[in-house]
């Protein structure tokens, strides 16, 4: 299984996507940043605020995943050459599952290690700018990190919602734009997050991941029996 994902991220060469995911994850902290600094004499930014800021990689990385899944997968069978894969005397279910690996994966990853990054960043700056009302401490940050890891995970789950639907016409339009709408709708409620207590994160969390897994079944049950159209 590794040998099949290691080389699956060699055919796509995986650096150039890591790199334009994190670019556009610190293009967007910085939007946010900006827009709480410069309202900070009107409206005084608050420890909510400051975890909003830090949830929201997660929308890039929503993304992220359903470009991983249209460029793996979908563009695959679009170009016939998921075909050539489905000669090897290896299960087409394997190697299904291999990319899908890669993407929870990755996304996992670098869901949670760019949120540990902006929020060493953010509050670095805090201390020199003072943008936030009555200051962050490390260890409610360091908590918070520690308590939403599970919620990440979920997260890395529920981006292959959108293999479902790409699934469905092998369009690789659909799959980006059922990332977006999902990566919009969890930016919108990522404020709630800061509110919500360990137990809620752990119920949201194994909605997200079971609905993650739905998915990805109803995508690949038939694979074996199916052609390649």
């Amino acid at each position: 299984m590794l040998k099949l994902m290691h080389l699956e991220m060699r055919k796509i060469t995986f650096g150039r996507y890591v790199i334009t995911a994190l670019a556009a994850c610190f293009a967007v902290t910085g939007f946010l940043f900006f827009a709480l600094y410069t309202d900070r004499n009107t409206v005084a930014a608050t420890s909510s605020d400051f975890f909003f800021v830090v949830d929201s990689t997660r929308m890039v990385f929503i993304v992220f995943a359903g470009v991983l899944i249209s460029r793996l997968i979908i563009e695959e069978y679009n170009d016939k050459t998921i075909s050539l894969m489905f000669m090897y005397p290896i299960s087409r279910k394997k190697i299904m599952i291999s990319k899908l690996l890669i993407i929870i994966c990755a996304t996992f990853f670098f869901i949670y290690v760019s949120r540990i990054f902006v929020a060493a960043v953010l509050y670095m700056l805090n201390n020199y700018l003072n943008f936030i009302d009555e200051g962050i401490a490390i260890l409610e940050i360091t908590e918070y990190l520690k308590n939403t890891a599970v919620y990440d995970f979920s997260f890395s789950g529920i981006s292959l919602v959108p293999l479902f639907f790409g699934m469905l016409k092998k369009s690789v339009r659909t799959t980006i734009i059922t990332s977006v709408i999902i990566a919009i709708f969890f930016g919108i409620s990522n404020e709630e997050l800061s509110e919500l207590s360990i137990n809620s994160f752990i119920v949201r969390s194994l909605i997200f991941t079971i609905i993650g897994v739905i998915a990805s079944y109803l995508s690949i049950r038939n694979m074996e029996q199916k052609d390649v159209l």
